[in-house]
């Protein structure tokens, strides 16, 4: 079993890239497909949020999908060259992309160090997978354990204390235009988390008027009763109201799932005249984006994005730094320990498929040899028990010499030939004794064993790579 993962985020590529790598539903139903035909046993879970898209993949080792596999479908998916993607990603491999995961969850690897929504995000990338049947005992041990991890983390740490979010940056912003707020109106496009979360905080600068848009009025109400908005003060609005709003309010968030932006220069430039030159706030942490950059460069128009606030949380970043220690040790041996278990239970499922292999072989040839010796007069009872172990031994070397198999040039030859010697304790001279019976299948299965093994040395855990290593 191998575990991949292939990523990118806020650190790693600008937000106009990390737009076009959103994975929309029906592109994750491609990939989905894509993966299925390349390896039917292989588990799938996609991360697919503002600030990152991750690929994580668990497949049998030496099989596809690569890394190179799923470049190229990114790559495809988001309309740009394989090479632009390759720039841009970073992928991991069993331990190292156990441990990503974990620190994702636990909002270590996050614009917002320690932020809690990503754990919400991350969990229902899960339950997607879990939908769409596309994961399996690994993934679905390693989700868990993250998870639980990441629950632990900000109960044991104080990682996720503080002012330091998205939120507070929104709030941040606006004192930056507006020194009072009790005049202002605010209006929060989306019904997601993140239009919660920032109206939540602008909500304790005790704002006029409070108003929550979506294309669904059912959603905005129910976003509207989450935040106790007062009906004399505010609620829900209906999507057909946008412009009208964009006139009255003094604040604007947006966190849509839109494609397209829904906000453009030449929708928002007849409004300026009837907003009477007041200063307008917008922050737009929606991927893709919302908001045209182009409404940015309009007079009194203060736009800020993702990027912006990155930045000025960086600037604070340090009042977690402490905690962070901490929690990447706790991380490091979670993650260590969600491998191990995974591997051990890997190893136990092998044992067991491939003690009912030899038991299947077995059988045949003890009913083989059974009906045989049914008749002694016809057959010797000693020269059967010599050709039933014969060809037993000749059926499961059979299995894995057929790997060793020179014409096949794609064949691990030193890998599987390290593991013969080391899993049945042979050394380099025991070929050299002669063939137990003068078969010819048994003799040239020993012959083409011997000269295998001899061609190669048995690898040493001191000189192998760790990150190479596979389940």
């Amino acid at each position: 079993m191998t575990l991949l993962m292939l990523g990118l985020n806020h650190r790693t590529a600008p937000l106009d890239l990390r737009e076009k790598l959103v994975l929309a539903s029906s592109e994750l139903d491609a990939l989905t497909r894509q993966v299925r035909i390349a390896s039917p046993t292989a588990e799938l879970v996609a991360l697919s949020t503002c600030n990152r898209t991750e690929i994580y993949l668990s497949r049998p080792s030496h099989e596809v999908p690569t890394i190179e596999h799923l470049h190229a479908w990114l790559a495809k998916f988001a309309g740009v060259a394989p090479h632009v993607v390759r720039a841009v990603t970073i992928h991991r491999q069993n331990v190292e992309a156990a441990t990503h995961l974990f620190r994702v969850a636990c909002g270590l690897d996050s614009m917002v160090l320690g932020e809690s929504q990503i754990l919400g995000q991350v969990k229902r990338a899960y339950e997607d997978a879990v939908s769409r049947k596309s994961i399996g005992w690994v993934l679905h041990s390693l989700f868990q354990q993250a998870l639980a991890c990441a629950k632990q983390v900000r109960t044991a740490t104080d990682i996720g204390h503080g002012r330091m979010s998205i939120g507070s940056a929104a709030v941040d912003f606006a004192r930056q235009i507006f020194a009072d707020f009790r005049d202002k109106t605010v209006l929060g496009i989306g019904a997601g988390d993140m239009t919660e979360l920032m109206l939540r905080h602008l909500k304790t600068l005790e704002p006029k008027c409070m108003w929550v848009l979506n294309r669904s009025l059912s959603k905005a109400r129910h976003l509207a009763g989450q935040l106790d908005i007062d009906p004399g003060h505010g609620g829900p609005r209906c999507f057909d109201d946008l412009d009208e709003l964009l006139v009255e309010s003094d604040i604007v968030l947006t966190a849509t799932g839109s494609t397209q932006p829904i906000m453009t220069a030449k929708r928002f430039r007849p409004l300026l005249r009837r907003r009477r030159r007041r200063p307008l706030f917008l922050i737009d942490i929606a991927v893709p984006r919302d908001v045209d950059p182009e409404v940015g460069t309009l007079n009194n128009v203060h736009l800020y994005d993702l990027d912006n606030v990155q930045q000025s949380l960086a600037m604070t970043r340090d009042a977690r730094e402490g905690q962070a220690t901490q929690c990447e040790k706790l991380v490091l041996g979670r993650a260590v320990q969600a491998m191990h278990d995974i591997r051990h239970r890997h190893v136990g499922q092998l044992v067991r498929q491939l003690r009912q292999k030899l038991d299947a072989i077995g059988r045949t040839e003890q009913e083989r040899t059974l009906r045989r010796l049914q008749s002694p007069a016809e057959h010797d009872p000693s020269a059967l028990v010599e050709e039933h172990t014969r060809r037993l031994i000749n059926k499961i070397l059979h299995i894995p010499l057929r790997q060793l198999d020179r014409s096949n040039s794609d064949a691990p030859f030193a890998f599987y030939a390290a593991a013969l010697k080391r899993l049945f304790d042979l050394d380099d001279g025991v070929m050299e004794s002669p063939p137990m019976t003068n078969d010819a299948g048994t003799e040239a299965a020993v012959s083409t064993l011997g000269k295998t093994l001899d061609m190669f040395t048995v690898e040493t855990p001191s000189t192998r790579d760790p990150s190479s290593e596979t389940c």
